[in-house]
């Protein structure tokens, strides 16, 4: 049997990352081209062998996810399940403020990046905590032979935040290196499970925006 796979895929671009405003876990939606770049990676993945296909989708409950999340599984043939541990990055009140806003508050506070923690939001540390308890779970259940077939090949569609921990946690970074990751809208990552383990097969591929 081949080990289980994860494929994180970033939602498609939103009108918010057009606007260069924060949007965290508010829902957003996307623009024509985020849904064109969502339906490019859905045939990708549709042409696919069998073997590698994924054979279970799951989504943030965040709109903009969903969206893409439904545009890739009509292509596939499946059901996307809402899998709300991989929100975006909660940065609470600053939630549709320009982004340069995150930047200030945090130079404002005195403190490191992922230490901050805007008011009603969470902590990059924290993200980080919810990413790896995500990646647990999801290791558990494709571990698990009531689970496995269903669960061989996941596909996970998220956030940029979300991922860049998620990698970051799988590959032992630094929770700044892994911010400095550049993942663009509906960039794909893979990860294997191996002992227990995901490792990083892959960092935010593209190629179906070549086609």
């Amino acid at each position: 049997m081949s080990e289980p796979r994860l494929y994180l895929v970033r939602h498609g671009e939103s009108e918010a990352n057009v606007a260069g405003v924060l949007q965290g876990q508010t829902h957003g939606a996307l623009t024509a081209a985020g849904r064109d770049a969502a339906a490019r990676l859905g045939r990708a993945l549709a042409s696919l062998s069998v073997a590698e296909r994924p054979t279970a989708i799951l989504t943030s409950d965040l709109r903009r996810a969903v969206e893409t999340a439904e545009i890739i599984a009509e292509a596939l043939g499946a059901t996307p399940h809402l899998f709300p541990a991989a929100r975006e990055w909660n940065v609470g009140v600053l939630d549709g403020l320009p982004a340069a806003a995150l930047v200030d508050a945090i130079q404002h506070s005195g403190l490191r990046a992922e230490e901050f923690v805007p008011s009603g939001g969470e902590s990059l540390s924290q993200l980080q905590a919810r990413a790896v308890q995500t990646l647990a779970g999801l290791a558990h259940k494709a571990a698990d032979g009531e689970h496995v077939a269903g669960r061989a090949r996941t596909l996970l569609v998220s956030h940029g935040d979300f991922i860049r921990m998620a990698i970051g946690a799988a590959a032992s970074m630094a929770i700044d290196e892994a911010n400095s990751l550049k993942l663009r809208n509906t960039s794909l990552s893979e990860f294997t499970l191996s002992n227990g383990a995901w490792r990083v097969e892959r960092i935010g591929d593209t190629s179906h925006l070549d086609e």
